[in-house]
């Protein structure tokens, strides 16, 4: 694709009354292409190609039964550690035990409230209905509370008799191994759903529902705002006049008269320009491809273009 707009949009040296390098070239796109970090079959497409959507918005979501049994599972495991360690601390008759019962108690409705702020937080942030900060409060709250847990399991095992210290440890390590599981199965449900990485634009839709995807086989690309790029052809001669950071005026047919940008990068290595050309001279010429950044509006990407090195530039370039 790139070699055949580059075939229509020829090199060339203008030969304009003050020598300003004259080049021609196309606008580039520097695509984001969007795949599940693991394979599945798609769900559920919510965006339609050319949908301009919010950085964070669900654009796809693979099958999630398999997923959903397995946190199921994973929960389930959990409540029955939990439920032994209780059996286990319960036994004691003392007041201290009574007393540290009761703080973890408290402590592990606590944690419930934060891992719901935490969901919360989560889906609102992934809408961008909330700033990412607001996320990471949620986030260390809960993860606040997990530790007042297993502190508190902690002097709960303490308060116990000698004789059933190691057993109260163990159990309450097994209720932490499951509570993880829980929230690595809890991930891996919700990495299922392929969000927006920025404010951007659908480009194109590659899978649809019903079709399997996965990290080597991508559902979209995305083009992120702000990401079109001029892609321009320095003519050999011409290069000691055009470093990066040259700032070019472009040109291009609906486009807006004031559209500048600037020189980001050229290639180190010369290039022949491509095979359809527009006269038999320019086919051997030799030219470096380079890359400009716009300052301002950028056209899509694939509109041909004509880029003049500023009067000030060139000047500074000679």
């Amino acid at each position: 694709m790139k070699r055949i707009l580059a075939a229509i949009c020829v090199v060339g040296l203008a030969g304009c009354g003050d020598n300003t390098p004259t080049l021609n070239g196309y606008a580039e796109g520097e695509f984001v292409m969007l795949a599940p970090e693991t394979s599945g079959r798609i769900a559920e497409v919510n965006a339609a190609e050319g949908a301009s959507v919010q950085a964070g918005a669900a654009l796809f979501r693979l099958d999630t039964a398999a997923e959903s049994l397995s946190l199921d599972a994973a929960r389930a495991r959990a409540a029955a550690a939990t439920a032994r360690f209780d059996d286990a601390v319960a036994g004691g008759r003392s007041p201290e035990i009574a007393a540290a019962r009761e703080q973890l108690e408290q402590v592990k409705a606590a944690q419930v409230r934060a891992r719901a702020d935490r969901a919360r937080a989560q889906e609102l942030a992934d809408t961008g209905v909330v700033p990412r900060a607001r996320l990471d409060e949620a986030v260390a709250a809960a993860e606040m509370a997990d530790a007042k847990v297993s502190e508190a399991r902690q002097r709960v095992t303490l308060a116990e008799l000698p004789a059933r210290e190691n057993q109260i440890k163990a159990l309450a390590a097994s209720a932490e191994e499951a509570e993880q599981q829980v929230k690595m199965a809890e991930d891996v449900l919700r990495r299922r759903t392929v969000h927006a990485p920025a404010t951007g634009r659908v480009e194109r839709i590659l899978r649809y529902a019903g079709d399997v995807a996965g990290p080597t086989v991508p559902a979209m690309r995305f083009l992120p705002d702000g990401r079109v790029i001029a892609v321009l052809y320095i003519p050999e001669p011409v290069l000691s006049q055009i470093p990066t950071g040259t700032r070019v005026d472009v040109a291009c047919d609906g486009c807006p008269a004031d559209m500048t940008a600037e020189i980001i990068s050229v290639g180190d290595e010369t290039e022949f320009t491509p095979p359809i050309i527009y006269s038999d001279a320019e086919r051997t010429r030799l030219v470096y491809r380079a890359k400009a950044r716009f300052t301002g509006f950028a056209p899509p990407p694939g509109t041909p273009l004509r880029a003049e090195v500023q009067r000030n530039e060139a000047r500074r370039g000679n």
